[in-house]
């Protein structure tokens, strides 16, 4: 570890598993100290426990403005500042179109953006006073190209390669730099779920896998890393929707 992070003190949310988790790690181990937020608290709480008092665990449900005002503030009153922000907070939700309806595409967007959007303009005035910071938003390959079953969270996750494009400009001159991440499909819990709830998970799980051309799914550690460098110092880059994917965005 290269303590790039050293001194730095970080918001990761949907903090309890796979990528967040991930990242909170690797956060850890580069010096930083972490707000770690997710809506399951007792996962949270025993996931984040071995990482000692440089993790701060808060429960908290992103789908309510309060909450994610609370992430930033408890920010704010403990450390003065934030550097780092990763809204990693996101959920999947398959169903034809004749299926979605309001409450279920109102719920995508709100967990999967308006969350991401509320945090952001929560950690600004913070990241303004201390004189600069980085923002990355956890979207999706989704946002790049279509797929079945996937209107709302498709149409969730476009905008925040949107919304991050816009205050990549927005913020560059108080030195926020603002990017995001676009994986394909991660071993994680949440592909676990997902596998668990199809007719023939392994043949599902073929069938995902040939979507990427390295032949593989990614780990939650390659994502958590391609956000930590988009949030480090060590990156001139804002504005990006950065493919983590394997390369199924070129397929």
């Amino acid at each position: 570890m290269s303590g790039r992070f050293a001194d730095r003190v970080a918001i990761v949310t949907g903090a309890a598993s796979g990528v967040g988790l991930r990242a909170t790690e690797l956060l850890v181990g580069e010096g930083a100290r972490v707000i770690a937020a997710d809506v399951k608290a007792e996962r949270l709480l025993a996931a984040v426990e071995p990482l000692g008092a440089s993790v701060l665990a808060l429960p908290a449900d992103v789908a309510l403005a309060e909450d994610c005002e609370r992430i930033v503030a408890t920010a704010g009153e403990r450390f003065g500042v934030a550097h780092l922000l990763f809204a990693n907070a996101g959920i999947t939700v398959r169903a034809p179109i004749e299926e979605t309806d309001d409450a279920l595409w109102q719920h995508v967007l709100d967990v999967n953006l308006t969350s991401a959007f509320r945090c952001i303009r929560a950690v600004v005035p913070l990241m303004r006073r201390q004189g600069g910071g980085s923002i990355v938003c956890n979207a999706s390959i989704n946002a790049l190209r279509g797929n079945l079953d996937l209107a709302a969270y498709a149409a969730a996750k476009s905008g925040l390669v949107g919304m991050v494009r816009a205050l990549a400009v927005e913020l560059a001159p108080s030195d926020i730099r603002v990017n995001a991440i676009c994986p394909g499909t991660v071993d994680t819990p949440m592909t676990d779920e997902y596998l668990r709830d199809v007719d023939d998970p392994d043949a599902t799980l073929r069938e995902v896998v040939a979507k990427h051309p390295l032949g593989r799914l990614a780990t939650a550690d390659e994502v958590a890393r391609a956000a930590l460098f988009l949030g480090s110092g060590e990156s001139f880059v804002t504005g990006v929707a950065l493919p983590v994917d394997g390369g199924r965005h070129i397929t």
